[in-house]
C-alpha cells in the first residue's frame, strides 16, 4: 500500500514538472511556425491580390511588435526612401485620419491580425536583414517586402531567448520557403 502511494506521488509530480521543462521547445516551435505560415499566406496574398505586402517589426527594446501592412498600389522599393520612412515611423499600425496629410503607400492590414503580435516573454528580435536593400535593423523599424509577382525580400529574422539561444528564419527570395538555422546566421554566411 505505502508503495502504491509513493508511486502515485512520483507521478503527481513528474506530471507536472515535465511540462514545464518541455514548454521552452514547444514555444519555440510555436514562434517559428507563425513567422513561416504568415510569410507563406502573404506571399500568396501579394500574388492573388496583385499588390504589395511587408512584414514590419518594431525592435525598440522595451516594446518589440510585428504586424503585417499592406500597399494600395504596386510599390517600387527605394533604398533611400525606405531608409527616411524606418527613421521617422515610431508606429505604423495605426490610421492617419488627419487631414491634409498624405496617404502613405502601406496601411496596417487588419484582415490578417487585428493588431500587433509580440513575441512571448522571454524571446526578443536580435535583428532584422534585408538582403536587397542591405540593411540590417537592430532597432527601429525594420520591415520584409512580399512582391505580386511572388517574390520574397531575401531576408534573416534572428530571434533570442531568454538563455541567449539563437534561432535564425530565412526566407527564399524565389520559392518563398523558409527556413530555421538554430545559430545566428546572416545573409553573407549562408551566400558563401
Amino acid at each position: 500500500m505505502e508503495m502504491i502511494i509513493v508511486i502515485i506521488i512520483i507521478g503527481a509530480v513528474m506530471g507536472l514538472v515535465l511540462p514545464r521543462l518541455l514548454d521552452k521547445k514547444s514555444q519555440t516551435r510555436k514562434v517559428m511556425r507563425e513567422f513561416v505560415i504568415a510569410g507563406k499566406d502573404l506571399r500568396n496574398r501579394a500574388k492573388l491580390n496583385n499588390i504589395t505586402y511587408r512584414l514590419a517589426f518594431r525592435l525598440d527594446e522595451n516594446k518589440q511588435a510585428w504586424w503585417v501592412e499592406k500597399s494600395n498600389k504596386v510599390v517600387f522599393i527605394d533604398k533611400k526612401k525606405l531608409d527616411a520612412e524606418r527613421d521617422a515611423a515610431k508606429s505604423t499600425f495605426r490610421k492617419d485620419d488627419e487631414e491634409g496629410k498624405a496617404v502613405p503607400e502601406f496601411q496596417p492590414d487588419t484582415t490578417i491580425f487585428k493588431k500587433e503580435q509580440t513575441l512571448p516573454k522571454g524571446f526578443s528580435f536580435k535583428h532584422i536583414e534585408s538582403g536587397p536593400q542591405d540593411l540590417v535593423a537592430t532597432d527601429g523599424t525594420a520591415y520584409i517586402h512580399f512582391f505580386p509577382q511572388g517574390l520574397i525580400e531575401a531576408s534573416t529574422i534572428q530571434i533570442e531567448d531568454d538563455k541567449k539561444n539563437i534561432w535564425t528564419l530565412v526566407f527564399n527570395p524565389i520559392t518563398g520557403h523558409s527556413d530555421i538555422i538554430p545559430e545566428a546566421k546572416t545573409l553573407k554566411d549562408l551566400t558563401r
